[in-house]
């Protein structure tokens, strides 16, 4: 795996369209994203299928399994971060792992950047899933507590997933559209969620969804910022606490909001 810059689009332009890597478009009850990879592998299964019953004879195998075979590298790479000395392993490492040959590897993805890209947010999408399953039912605070507890049982992926990020702020980086992208999807879930809350009740039928969500993240983002950063700080109870005051001031009326009432600073 060569640690230059070059493009990793290929490698990890499924998903960015619709920014399901980290949100989806549409948030209700049945709305779980799959994953960049698990979509590939269900798209190639039905045209597999198509192909079958037509006898057309297309490369549709040959797609399917190059599909499972990235899946099966990145979910390799994650489980070496997770247990290894590094987080960013080398390739001839993940290619041990994953029981493929190192050109095989470096055929599929030829940078790190690529590699890490997909892995990244394979594990990302496969743990936001189930979460977005009740998010629906338990809010948007209790969606992100509930992530942020993820986060804890998977410091090493988080860690990884964090410094990865600032990837998207480099325009000259190949990947910076991808995750800026992945981003903007998280954020519009998160948004879309407050606007259910303040329609079925549970927030104050004032609130904004669009500036609600901004603080909220500010909370969810600058906490686990801090504790990667300072020992000692319980990310979850301060995010609990935080997002307690802050949500007084969301019900308070729109003249003690602007005194920021209780600590709570309007952002």
């Amino acid at each position: 795996m060569t640690t230059d810059a070059r493009s990793a689009d290929t490698d990890t332009d499924t998903g960015t369209g619709t920014g399901t890597g980290t949100g989806t478009e549409t948030v209700g009850a049945d709305t779980v994203p799959e994953t960049e990879l698990d979509r590939a592998e269900t798209e190639l299964d039905s045209q597999a299928e198509l192909d079958s019953e037509t006898g057309a004879d297309t490369a549709g195998d040959e797609l399917l399994e190059h599909a499972r075979l990235r899946k099966h590298i990145a979910e390799a790479a994650i489980d070496l971060i997770r247990t290894g000395d590094t987080l960013t392993p080398t390739g001839d490492a993940v290619a041990a792992a994953a029981d493929v040959d190192p050109d095989l590897l470096q055929q599929h993805f030829p940078t790190w950047e690529s590699l890490v890209a997909v892995a990244v947010m394979h594990w990302h999408e496969t743990r936001l899933a189930p979460l977005l399953e009740d998010a629906v039912d338990v809010g948007a605070v209790a969606f992100l507590g509930g992530l942020i507890e993820a986060n804890l049982a998977d410091p090493r992926m988080m860690r990884l997933l964090v410094s990865t990020l600032t990837a998207g702020t480099d325009v000259s980086n190949p990947v910076g559209p991808f995750y800026r992208n992945q981003y903007e999807g998280f954020h519009r879930t998160v948004r879309r969620l407050l606007e259910h809350d303040v329609a079925t009740g549970r927030e104050p039928a004032a609130l904004d969804p669009k500036r609600a969500a901004v603080q909220l993240l500010a909370l969810y983002e600058g906490l686990q910022l801090q504790a990667l950063l300072r020992d000692g700080i319980d990310v979850l109870a301060a995010f609990r606490e935080s997002t307690s005051l802050l949500r007084r001031g969301w019900t308070a009326g729109p003249a003690v909001r602007q005194e920021a009432a209780d600590g709570v600073y309007d952002l």
